[in-house]
């Protein structure tokens, strides 16, 4: 159920920057994609989970319920990704907290006395508590990309041989998190950040990172939930191959070719939210086919509730509620002449969303006509 909620949270983010691409946009600073990349970053780590899972299924007698036959990383692994996971969502709501708190006491002062910052709040307006929070968040990060690299490399390892969806999924994963985890390093280390400086072109993690978050999650989730049926004709293997090969391609020009300078809020283009969106919703029809158990009454009323807060958005009053709550991170967009036009990697990115939604497609047929419902257990870790 956990990445259903991530994708319907995802869905309305980009259905907002869309209604109000023409205003607003999301601030693209290393401490925002840092922050986000936890989020992403989880369903490259249900996925993997999934794939480990269907693996020793498939291979070590699995289904019959012996949890022992999984390797003993894919248990330290677990405990990593859950302990990074809380990290960050303490992390967040300390900082949704003190934001708050932050606003409360801004009020006109009405004496000398209100001039004078008490205890509490010179504590929440210090430099070491937001250093701190953006450096547990960037801490979050790294255990959670850490976790991606070992479940790739347990994936691997594991008995029976891998599959060409089973390496595309540990292509897109690395790419994915290559890039995030090297941009949360780089926050946490002064030394880190100047070589990587020197070395790379301006700007160039930031582009990699929002490109990979772009549909890099999605594309791993699907990647596993292909795989389940055990078997892949020739032309899906290729397809599969296609849209490993394209994201990279895409990640790698965005990083040698960034599309916008760091720390400007540009909203991303009509095809990309439109490419975004449908991912949301092909990958969520995967993982619903995937496990018909999910398919309740509660996933039918939150899918209303999900699609009545898309058509909300399309009132004033409603969207400002939603604006005011975005409001650290979602701004007045910066001017059009920011952008950073390149013919080729634009090209790049089109055959990536192309190949992605293509990828979608071949699975959802394939997860349609054998369908298969893994283990409960398989379900129960993966959440």
């Amino acid at each position: 159920m956990q990445p259903l909620v991530y994708l319907a949270v995802r869905g309305w983010l980009g259905w907002i920057q869309f209604v109000e691409r023409s205003r607003k946009a999301f601030l693209n600073s290393s401490l925002v994609l840092v922050a986000a990349g936890a989020v992403h970053c989880w369903a490259v780590v249900y996925s993997l989970f999934v794939a480990v899972h269907t693996r020793a299924m498939r291979f070590s007698g699995y289904h019959q319920g012996s949890s022992e036959q999984l390797p003993q990383a894919v248990a330290l692994t677990e405990t990593l990704a859950v302990s990074s996971l809380w990290v960050w969502l303490i992390a967040g709501f300390t900082t949704a907290a003190v934001r708050m708190l932050d606003e409360d006491a801004d009020g006109l002062p009405l004496g000398t006395e209100d001039l004078k910052w008490g205890p509490i709040l010179r504590f929440i307006r210090s430099p070491f508590l937001h250093s701190a929070l953006g450096h547990a968040h960037s801490v979050s990060c790294v255990g959670l990309f850490v976790s991606i690299i070992l479940l790739c490399a347990t994936m691997a390892t594991m008995k029976g041989g891998i599959t060409v969806c089973e390496s595309c999924l540990a292509i897109v994963a690395i790419g994915f998190a290559f890039p995030h985890m090297v941009l949360a390093g780089r926050r946490l280390s002064d030394s880190a950040d100047q070589a990587l400086s020197e070395v790379l072109p301006d700007d160039s993690l930031e582009a990699a990172a929002a490109e990979a978050a772009a549909i890099g999650p999605q594309l791993c989730v699907i990647l596993s939930l292909a795989d389940a049926p055990g078997h892949a004709y020739w032309w899906q293997n290729l397809m599969y191959t296609l849209a490993s090969m394209a994201f990279i391609a895409a990640v790698v020009a965005s990083a040698r070719s960034p599309a916008k300078v760091a720390n400007v809020a540009l909203p991303p283009e009509k095809s990309e939210s439109f490419v975004c969106l449908t991912m949301d919703v092909m990958t969520a029809l995967s993982i619903i086919l995937s496990y018909p158990h999910l398919n309740t009454w509660f996933l039918r009323i939150g899918v209303v509730a999900v699609i009545g807060c898309g058509v909300a958005a399309q009132f004033g009053p409603v969207r400002e509620i939603y604006l005011d709550w975005l409001e650290p991170i979602f701004v007045i967009r910066s001017d059009s002449h920011k952008r950073v036009p390149n013919q080729q990697r634009q090209l790049i990115k089109i055959i990536s969303w192309a190949a992605a939604v293509l990828c979608a497609l071949v699975a959802l047929w394939d997860i349609a006509l054998h369908p298969l419902a893994l283990a409960s257990s398989v379900a129960d870790s993966s959440r």
